[in-house]
């Protein structure tokens, strides 16, 4: 249907927030930076987020059953940056130049700038060809902030500026009109 290069075009058209995960278990802490996490329920409250078979994220959180979705904004960029470089420090030392906070139920790192935190219980690691997983977990806590949020578009990331979009009314039938802009 399309060649490689076509279909690696296509996907980096799909927009996505960027988040930082965190995790920890006995004692040890990690960061990484997600570009992969989205919901995927209402009801339960689920989200998925993919991550490298094998990283310490996807192990931490698989072991200690809870991550953290720390959803960035578009003034974050740098912190996307850090939590994406594999040279930074490991554990604690990784957060310390940032302004964190345990989650007092968890112990989650929780980034205070983030626009929104959400608090996971991961419900299964789904193992995702040779190379990804797929956490699925319920959201059981969050908080909600201000903030524009961070977004990856074609393999860079860029700060949202959002506005309303004019819409039509919901309708019975789909117009012709209508249709003839959907396509």
């Amino acid at each position: 249907m399309s060649d490689p290069d076509g279909l690696r075009a296509a996907v980096l058209r799909l927009t996505t927030g960027v988040t930082v995960l965190t995790s920890c278990h006995e004692g040890r802490m990690h960061g990484s930076t997600i570009s992969s996490t989205s919901l995927v329920s209402r009801d339960p409250m689920t989200v998925a987020a993919g991550l490298r078979q094998g990283s310490e994220l996807s192990e931490l959180a698989w072991r200690s059953g809870w991550f953290a979705v720390n959803v960035l904004a578009g003034r974050q960029a740098m912190v996307a940056d850090w939590f994406a470089d594999p040279e930074r420090p490991r554990g604690l030392a990784q957060f310390e130049p940032l302004d964190w906070e345990p989650d007092p139920q968890t112990g989650l790192p929780l980034l205070r700038q983030a626009p929104a935190q959400l608090i996971c219980r991961v419900l299964n690691r789904i193992p995702i060809g040779d190379h990804d997983d797929l956490l699925l977990a319920e959201v059981v806590r969050g908080r909600s902030g201000s903030g524009s949020p961070l977004i990856s578009h074609q393999g860079a990331l860029y700060s949202a500026e959002l506005r309303d979009v004019v819409r039509r009314r919901r309708s019975r039938s789909l117009t012709t009109a209508a249709a003839v802009a959907l396509d």
